[in-house]
């Protein structure tokens, strides 16, 4: 039972080390982005998980690395481009933002809309 118990543990520890990412979450995000640090914090993660669609099986280093205003603020919604640098390929992620009544925002990934270059 406790060789067992061992091994599991043994097998949870290197698991644990073989998907170890590393993001920066450095904030504000650099480049142009109008969404303020809270909203940039709230879609950090959510924009990286798409950047592990487009990555290599084996690439751990994620990063944004540019932000800008796609489609400017009208009515309190618009559209920004995070560039996300995922080991040897970027992706191009466009994310639409709206400001609520409030401190309330939202913000929504079209996947279909999300482009990659590889390096």
């Amino acid at each position: 039972m406790k060789k067992t118990l061992f091994s599991l543990v043994a097998l949870l520890s290197v698991t644990g080390a073989v998907f170890a990412y590393n993001y920066d979450t450095t904030l504000p995000l650099p480049g142009k982005s109008i969404a303020d640090t809270k909203l940039q914090e709230n879609t950090l993660f959510t924009a990286y998980m798409f950047a592990h669609r487009v990555a290599t099986p084996d690439c751990k280093d994620f990063a944004i690395v540019d932000t800008a205003v796609s489609k400017e603020k009208v009515d309190n919604k618009w559209q920004e481009i995070w560039t996300i640098n995922a080991c040897s390929k970027s992706a191009l992620v466009p994310i639409n933002f709206e400001l609520k009544e409030g401190d309330d925002a939202t913000y929504a990934i079209d996947p279909m809309g999300v482009r990659v270059i590889s390096k």
